[in-house]
């Protein structure tokens, strides 16, 4: 086949961006039941591109139980029973995509690329088989639709089972698939999130409770009263520590954590902390509004703060971080969630 090497774009090769963007977030994202008839006869497809039999399909409810079900029925004594059906192979999607991989990739420009896939990543996340490849497919169906049909075919079956279904784990003369995700909630930034059930569920009841993208135990979500301020200084992922103490309550945690002051400042507040059992610091300041409340009185807060001395990835993150090489005081705390240095908000504050 001859290579085709594509260095720019038409206006209305471009213009079809958003519609693939926006096709490949909706399968990736998809809550609908799997399209069994549908999904099944993607895998033949896949199958018959990597010029192997036509296998067993075996149904599951989830990635998690696909995987149990792929150990037990691989074990020595089932693979006598089900003789070579049940021997494990290698992966379809794997001969699949590389052999599309290696043709469309000497034709495209990897510049061009970049926009589909990473916009769909963002979306979707990069994960493995069926819906969850809907990050990479949707680069290559881009590529299909406005001139590579031909590099491109040999991924129909693999297209065909992201809209159909969840994960597939193809083996020789046997595949196993799974049902697509019944329940996915998601914050405003697009992680997994949801404070009164889980953020992600399958039909078999395998399920991801996370907050914020932070992936956490069933019960800080299902029962944070039953948080307790030992339970949340024993937790040695911060991650979830953070998490805990936010269902617990900052300004609980504050009044209940028996925290040393580090340092106070009238104009910029109280910075505490308590070392936790295992010599972790939790940190966080105790701030008085500077404007008062219609009744008069001033608002009090807490600015929980992160135990490093690193700025932060994310500038809209509250949970604030002072900046590199800046002394522990309430001063350089306030001014870190501004992404200052203490003596430039000082000085800001006095021009104000």
């Amino acid at each position: 086949m001859a290579r085709r090497r594509i260095e720019t774009l038409t206006d209305a090769e471009k213009a079809l961006m958003p519609k693939c963007v926006e096709e490949w977030t909706k399968i990736g994202l998809s809550t609908q039941a799997a399209d069994r008839p549908r999904a099944e006869a993607a895998i033949r497809q896949m199958y018959a591109q990597a010029k192997l039999k036509e296998p067993r399909i075996i149904w599951c409810g989830s990635p998690l139980s696909m995987a149990l079900t792929r150990y037990v029925l691989t074990r020595p004594e089932f693979k006598d029973a089900l003789g070579k059906e049940a021997s494990v192979g290698d992966s379809v999607g794997d001969s699949v995509g590389d052999s599309v991989g290696d043709s469309v990739g000497a034709s495209v420009w990897a510049s061009v690329g970049d926009s589909v896939g990473d916009s769909v990543g963002d979306s979707v996340g990069a994960s493995v088989y069926g819906q969850h490849d809907a990050s990479w497919l949707a680069f290559y169906w881009y590529f299909h639709e406005i001139r590579l049909r031909e590099e491109t075919a040999p991924l129909g079956g693999m297209w065909e089972l992201a809209r159909t279904a969840g994960w597939a784990l193809p083996c020789d003369g046997i595949c196993f698939v799974s049902e697509r995700t019944s329940t996915l909630h998601r914050d405003e930034g697009g992680r997994l999130h949801c404070e009164n059930g889980p953020a992600l569920a399958y039909p078999d009841g395998f399920e991801i409770y996370a907050v914020h993208g932070v992936r956490v135990p069933s019960e800080i979500v299902m029962h944070p009263e039953a948080i307790t301020i030992d339970a949340i200084h024993e937790q040695r992922n911060t991650e979830i520590q953070r998490v805990m103490i936010e269902r617990y309550g900052w300004d609980r945690y504050a009044d209940d954590c028996r925290a040393e002051i580090v340092d106070y400042d009238e104009r910029f507040g109280t910075l505490c902390r308590r070392v936790t059992p295992r010599g972790e610091p939790i940190l966080f300041l105790r701030v008085v509004n500077g404007s008062p409340e219609p009744d008069g009185s001033f608002r009090k807060y807490i600015l929980p703060l992160a135990p490093n001395l690193e700025p932060l990835p994310d500038p809209e993150d509250r949970n604030a971080r002072l900046g590199a090489g800046q002394e522990l005081t309430a001063l350089n705390a306030v001014a870190s969630t501004y992404g200052m240095r203490g003596e430039d908000y000082a000085a800001l504050v006095v021009r104000t």
